[in-house]
């Protein structure tokens, strides 16, 4: 289901490190997609994921709540700590 690749230039280190583990996985997922106007980072079914190094955009949570998804947020400092537990584990 994965629709686009994310590259460097377009993607932060977190995001990359949660598309690689979804991958390998195999977890379905679309990456940029947009939403009302919105882009959201990740799109997994229902769940609307972003991971970024601000604060939530509660209007864009309560959009995405509108529209029938679930908006989840990770800080990047929270995805490269635990992924970097996760692949020691691996």
């Amino acid at each position: 289901m994965r629709t686009k690749k994310l590259q460097k230039g377009h993607s932060t280190s977190a995001e990359r490190r949660f598309a690689d583990l979804l991958d390998r996985n195999h977890i379905p997922f679309e990456v940029k997609v947009i939403i009302n106007k919105q882009e959201v980072d990740f799109l997994i079914g229902k769940y609307a994921v972003e991971i970024n190094g601000h604060k939530q955009n509660t209007d864009k949570n309560e959009m995405l709540a509108r529209a029938g998804y679930i908006p989840i947020h990770f800080h990047n400092t929270e995805i490269n700590s635990k992924l970097n537990v996760y692949n020691k584990f691996s």
